[in-house]
């Protein structure tokens, strides 16, 4: 601010509170840091914990093994070829 130079800064007197009061303060910030520590470490966990199950699932949908088979469906070979020949008839209208 323009009007307000640094001796008027050094003027300012910010009170403090007792050194017990200041202990007590730092030991609470202390005690809220490693409790935020502790979430962080939780949430990576986690983090790393569905990225794993998430390859499992796309790997065992990959596999065929995601949900119960049915052994009367057709293979997908089948069913893409269909698709192509569908495709196909709608191209050629």
């Amino acid at each position: 601010m323009r009007n307000i130079g640094q001796d008027r800064i050094r003027q300012i007197r910010l009170p403090l509170p007792p050194i017990g009061e200041l202990g007590r303060i730092v030991a609470d910030v202390e005690r809220h840091l490693s409790v935020i520590q502790a979430s962080e470490n939780v949430v990576e966990a986690n983090l790393k914990r569905s990225e794993r199950l998430r390859q499992a699932i796309l790997q065992r949908a990959f596999q065929g093994r995601l949900v119960p088979q049915d052994l009367t469906d057709k293979p997908a070979s089948v069913l893409l070829e269909r698709i192509r020949a569908d495709r196909a008839i709608r191209r050629g209208r």
